[in-house]
């Protein structure tokens, strides 16, 4: 499992979420609106399973909140926690 930093995570889930599963134009940022970006539950499955692949670490859905979901940012966060908590 790579020593992710906080920083790469945000990158790396932006770069998912732009380049592999939303359809956004070029003012999508690490700090835009996912559910306005069209982040729905299937992306949201497909997401997860890039993260895993990418990270190692599986995030359970449960943790899955509004707050969490809210920009590539604050999922970053969470899975920054996970990790660190693995």
């Amino acid at each position: 499992m790579a020593d992710w930093t906080l920083a790469a995570l945000v990158v790396q889930i932006h770069a998912i979420l732009r380049d592999e599963i939303l359809c956004v134009d070029s003012g999508f940022s690490a700090d835009s609106n996912l559910v306005e970006a069209g982040l729905d539950s299937l992306a949201v499955t497909q997401l997860l399973l890039a993260i895993e692949e990418r990270t190692g670490v599986w995030v359970d859905e449960a943790l899955l909140t509004p707050e969490n979901l809210k920009t590539s940012a604050t999922l970053a966060s969470l899975v920054h926690e996970q990790l660190r908590s693995a």
